[in-house]
């Protein structure tokens, strides 16, 4: 199925997200995650995600990934398989005024999955329209 920028505009909730490690395992953050992303007809995306640190003894790394947003514009590929996301503004500063692919799939339930390099590998986020 060919993606349209219609089939993604509108306001989504995320619904899991994946880490893919080097050796393959598939690894999830401890604590609860919640996201929205928007993207708008315009040409605009947004996104904003969360991470509750609701356990003991978390670690350096744990505090340090505990929100992540960013808003900027965004483009489909001729094929409809992938989006780019360009950053303008990130709570990440190195992301600022870079361009993030990501493989892009609609599944039989309507829920949008992304995949592509988060900040050190690969990561797949599933959301579901709101």
């Amino acid at each position: 199925m060919t993606i349209l920028i219609e089939n993604i505009v509108g306001v989504w909730k995320l619904v899991d997200f994946s880490i893919h490690r080097e050796n393959g395992e598939i690894f999830k953050w401890k604590g609860g995650q919640s996201g929205i992303l928007i993207y708008a007809k315009e040409g605009y995306v947004s996104v904003a995600q969360n991470r509750e640190i609701n356990f003991d003894n978390p670690t350096d790394e744990d505090l340090k990934r505990t929100a992540n947003f960013y808003t900027g514009t965004f483009k489909l590929s001729d094929d409809g398989k992938s989006v780019f996301h360009t950053v303008l503004q990130s709570t990440h500063k190195p992301e600022i005024g870079i361009t993030k692919q990501r493989d892009l799939h609609i599944t039989e339930q309507g829920i949008l999955i992304l995949s592509g390099r988060g900040m050190k590998e690969i990561v797949t986020l599933s959301w579901e329209k709101l």
